[in-house]
């Protein structure tokens, strides 16, 4: 709510007019008031008063059956910042998001990994079904896991280092060899993963595999018969 008072300086010019001038500015109503701010003056028995004659003061009225924990406010005067102090579900959401970050940066430091060390994050709510989270976690190292409880949802999180692994489906592709296949996973797991997504990107998603002994060369497509993690290949199946 607004609130006016005469501003003392001016009483000189009011003379004998000051008291119920200062009476009249007091009773100013709302609506007088933003209209005084938005004109920049206003008469009172025969006295033009300008901004620098009256002070106007905000001050926060709370509405009823609102408690301090859920609104409040702090000004000068002059400035006045309400707060909503309610929780919805976009804060809920927010918070969440980031305590589980800050969760899996400290389960980075737990495992004792460099800032620049890749890998995958998995997670795991309590109580669902395990078995998708088996499928994605049984090709790859898991480095570290915790269990965690934020915001009355119990998770457990899983960091893996990140490795290849080839589709499910890529033992046609090389007609039939599981010798082949068993090859070229080793051939993947040999090569670090900041290094081969670089040459997939360099050659459009493509690269040949042209000098293990044995075998003849082979064209693997990113996203088609190698993928860069579990995580990866997971959700090309779901798709």
């Amino acid at each position: 709510m607004l609130l006016c008072g005469l501003n003392p300086i001016s009483g000189k010019r009011l003379g004998k007019d000051m008291g119920k001038v200062s009476s009249e500015v007091k009773k100013m109503t709302q609506e007088q008031i933003l209209a005084f701010e938005k004109s920049g003056e206003i008469s009172f028995f025969g006295h033009c008063l300008k901004l620098d004659d009256i002070k106007v003061v905000r001050q926060f009225k709370r509405p009823e059956n609102v408690s301090e924990k859920e609104i409040d406010a702090a000004g000068d005067g002059d400035v006045l910042v309400i707060l909503d102090l309610r929780a919805d579900q976009s804060l809920i959401e927010a918070g969440v998001a980031r305590e589980v970050v800050n969760r899996i940066q400290k389960l980075r430091k737990i495992a004792q990994l460099e800032p620049t060390d890749p890998v995958d994050v998995y997670y795991k709510s309590v109580g669902d079904n395990k078995n998708t989270l088996q499928d994605i976690l049984k090709s790859q190292v898991v480095i570290c896991e915790e269990s965690h409880s934020v915001h009355d949802m119990s998770f457990v999180i899983y960091i893996a280092r990140s490795s290849p692994m080839l589709s499910t489906d890529i033992l046609p592709y090389v007609s039939g060899n599981s010798d082949h296949v068993e090859a070229l996973r080793v051939y993947l797991l040999s090569r670090s993963i900041s290094r081969l997504k670089s040459e997939f990107q360099a050659r459009n998603g493509m690269i040949t595999v042209d000098f293990i002994e044995g075998y003849p060369p082979i064209v693997l497509q990113l996203g088609k018969h190698v993928f860069l993690s579990a995580g990866d290949s997971y959700l090309a199946r779901q798709s």
